[in-house]
């Protein structure tokens, strides 16, 4: 289910960077207890890879989901606590590139090739 969510994330045209943040949020947030821990995250990103770990170039530091997670805490947990906020988790992500190219980018291409 939460592979879908993602799919669906990256290709939703409507709503703005903000209102896809808040969406990404609770789709993190896996238990829903309005923060997102480590490993809630390592879940997610684990299938965000699988899915398009191949279209984008990912430095070494960042080339398995664990690495990446505790890349975006670093980044993210400003007060340190080992979870992340929705202001922390929406400010954070504003400022990495890799997760606003997901958010926005279109992986519909290439496949409208059919029935015609």
């Amino acid at each position: 289910a939460e592979y879908m969510g993602i799919a669906a994330l990256s290709i939703t045209s409507r709503g703005n960077l903000d209102e896809k943040l808040d969406w990404a949020f609770s789709l993190y947030d896996v238990d829903k207890d309005g923060f997102i821990t480590k490993g809630e995250m390592v879940e997610i990103v684990d299938a965000i890879y699988s899915m398009v770990g191949t279209m984008i170039d990912l430095p070494k530091d960042e080339d398995t989901p664990t690495k990446r997670v505790h890349k975006i805490f670093q980044q993210m947990d400003l007060n340190e606590d080992g979870k992340l906020t929705r202001e922390e988790f929406k400010e954070g992500s504003k400022s990495d590139k890799w997760i606003v190219q997901a958010l926005t980018m279109d992986i519909s291409q290439g496949n409208n090739e059919s029935s015609t």
